[in-house]
């Protein structure tokens, strides 16, 4: 599956935050999140893959400032109106790449990045994109995944489903040094949860929704988690997400 196909509409991701929503051991991410990225009173704000804005800014509406100038940017149409929907009159929304932002120099505070940096084909460009618009001094946080994430899923599925790829490509391990060449003061943190899951549909929706997912029969998945779940009261699967963040010089 492509990403254009992937995130034409919110409705293979939100199948996917759906799994967390429900049985994460820590409900508490996107509380967490924005605690860590939310600026002071008059920033602004630029959230580049957006998606549909539901983690993080649906989850903490009573907390927006309203002297923040925030714009919301996604490649996908899709998206940009499911964000229009949480958020309204909110923010500004713009169809847009990271590789090419459609934004003057030094136009933002704050710069948010969260699950989005390992789907970009031309990272280094990114990085470029995301400092020309920053001011200096200003923040680009970036959540992703650190190493392990998914493993016990991983190990079941198998060659059909390299999940593993995304924090290869950029996850808490991997992406620090990206972004060191751009940013300065890089840091990680990470955030404890994991998931204990009950039901197995779920779990199949959730590989069925991933772009990294390669088809095939998943009978005998479902028949490992459903053992999983009968004799240990659950499917328990590891999570590894986090946070990092570093500034323009």
């Amino acid at each position: 599956m492509s990403l254009e196909e992937q995130y034409r509409t919110d409705a293979n991701l939100q199948a996917r935050i759906g799994l967390h929503a429900r049985f994460s051991t820590n409900p508490g991410w996107g509380r967490w999140l924005f605690e860590r990225e939310a600026p002071g009173p008059g920033a602004r704000i630029l959230e580049v893959g957006c998606g549909p804005a539901t983690t993080l800014w649906g989850a903490n509406l009573e907390r927006i400032d309203p002297s923040w100038q925030l714009t919301l940017a996604d490649f996908s149409p899709g998206m940009i109106e499911a964000a229009r929907a949480v958020l309204g009159d909110r923010a500004e929304y713009f169809v847009a790449d990271v590789q090419e932002l459609p934004f003057a120099d030094e136009s933002f505070d704050v710069v948010l990045a969260n699950h989005m940096l390992y789907h970009v084909p031309d990272r280094s460009k990114a990085f470029a994109e995301i400092r020309r618009v920053l001011v200096p001094g200003g923040t680009l946080h970036a959540a992703t995944n650190g190493r392990g994430h998914f493993a016990e899923l991983q190990a079941l599925v198998g060659a059909n489903w390299p999940f593993w790829r995304h924090n290869e490509a950029f996850g808490l391990e991997t992406g620090p040094p990206q972004l060191e060449a751009f940013f300065a003061d890089v840091r990680v943190e990470r955030f404890e949860t994991g998931l204990v899951v009950t039901e197995v549909e779920p779990v199949l929706a959730y590989v069925r929704s991933s772009e990294s997912y390669r088809g095939g029969d998943l009978s005998e998945v479902a028949e490992m988690v459903e053992a999983a779940i009968t004799r240990d009261g659950a499917f328990r699967i590891r999570t590894t997400p986090g946070l990092i963040s570093c500034c323009k010089p």
